[in-house]
């Protein structure tokens, strides 16, 4: 939208009003994208460039190089849902608020806990949130799948053994 379109037919037509329009617009045009974009940062799932930047900042995160915005959206969710108390039920929904396929196991003081994760940093994040959820006198095993993209032809290198031993005996000083 113009900016010149606010203003009356008379201020349109004359050449000075229309200077300041031009001066102004884009000015005018920022502020209305960033109005429009404003109620996406109003939710963790999804925040814009700017929103990471200012809940970052807010929760003491540091992007990692190389992070996607939505692998920055991943980490200020964990960072944002670590919060007591930690019951096992609190523990089954943060996993599935992470990863909805994730699970967890617990059997003889021992919890398997199993989730896909979009990073290498946001599998740190998540073990310093789950030491600080789980009882000390429970060992936890965190298996994490990372999915990735081959940027190469994948090779596969293979060797083969055959059964038994291929023996030769040697006599010394015969010659062969």
């Amino acid at each position: 939208m113009e900016l010149k379109e606010y203003w009356p037919r008379f201020l349109q037509n004359l050449f000075e009003f229309g200077q300041i329009a031009d001066a102004e617009q884009p000015e005018y045009a920022q502020a209305v994208q960033d109005i429009r974009s404003a109620p996406d940062d109003f939710f963790l799932l999804s925040l814009s460039e700017y929103g990471c930047e200012r809940w970052e900042a807010i929760l003491g995160l540091t992007a990692a190089p190389g992070d996607t915005l939505e692998g920055r959206r991943e980490r200020i969710l964990i960072k944002y849902l670590n919060h007591l108390p930690y019951t096992w039920r609190t523990l089954l929904s943060y996993l599935q608020s992470i990863d909805p396929k994730a699970g967890a196991v617990l059997e003889d003081y021992r919890i398997q806990i199993d989730v896909e994760l979009q990073g290498d940093s946001q599998r740190e994040d998540l073990q310093a949130t789950l030491q600080q959820m789980i009882p000390a006198n429970l060992l936890w095993i965190l298996r994490t799948a990372i999915r990735q993209k081959l940027t190469q032809p994948v090779l596969i290198c293979a060797s083969g053994l055959t059964p038994g031993m291929v023996t030769h005996k040697h006599q010394p000083g015969e010659r062969s």
